[in-house]
């Protein structure tokens, strides 16, 4: 079944960012951000092909030595701090020679990710026929609520819901918060609801903290380098 269904796995990452200066260029333990996604993709059983979405000639020429499709790179209008992922995403989807069944988003950022999760992630979306797209979650294990929490409900479909102001955490069901460590959506929910994510969304949770790393500003960067050198997580 896996290598009938076309896969295509799209690592967005754009030379810009507010948080942390050209981020995805970065390198921890010799390795740029953008090249742990890449190594993810192509360790995948299940993804078939892989694309970048960049603005950057600096990271278009990292996914060419990489043999990674970047032929065309993403116009500024699609690449400012306000864009849309959905925009990228489109336009490499225009202009790529692949017609996927299912796209993967691989934000670069979470450099601790593991290819066996994103696996399980596909495999479920591929398992679950009438769900139409999966975002991984994390569960919210304090009293200190974010606005909006998610609830998973039958077949771990997940539903967004406002956090109470006041509750006893003994009498509440679990609730989980959205991950950007991996999205996946039928291209036909991807067309049609204009996001990586349906109305028949799958929550996807992560239990293991090191992969939940995620990498936005400096002290984040420093943090991960530090764990990633001494816990010898990324060889």
């Amino acid at each position: 079944m896996k290598n009938k269904i076309k896969i295509l796995a799209i690592i967005p990452a754009r030379k810009g960012s507010k948080g942390l200066r050209n981020k995805n260029i970065l390198k921890i333990n010799k390795k740029t951000l953008v090249e742990y996604a890449i190594k993810n993709a192509k360790k995948s059983k299940y993804i078939n092909h892989i694309a970048i979405s960049t603005d950057s000639k600096k990271i278009k020429n990292i996914a060419e030595k990489n043999s990674v499709w970047c032929k065309k790179l993403r116009p500024k209008k699609y690449s400012h701090d306000n864009s849309s992922t959905y925009s990228a995403i489109k336009f490499t989807l225009e202009n790529i020679n692949v017609k996927p069944d299912i796209i993967v988003e691989l934000h670069p950022t979470y450099i601790f990710r593991k290819t066996s999760t994103i696996d399980r992630a596909i495999n479920l979306l591929i398992k679950n026929k009438k769900s139409d797209s999966l975002i991984s979650i994390k569960e919210i294990k304090n009293t200190s609520h974010p606005d909006f929490a998610i609830s998973l409900i039958q077949n771990k479909k997940i539903k967004y819901m406002n956090s109470p102001d006041k509750f006893n955490k003994h009498h509440l069901s679990k609730k989980f918060f959205s991950l950007g460590l991996i999205l996946i959506s039928r291209a036909k929910s991807f067309y049609k609801n204009k996001s990586m994510i349906g109305p028949r969304c799958l929550g996807f949770v992560i239990k293991d903290e090191i992969e939940c790393l995620d990498i936005n500003n400096k002290s984040e960067f420093m943090f991960c380098d530090l764990v990633a050198k001494n816990r010898h997580f990324l060889k």
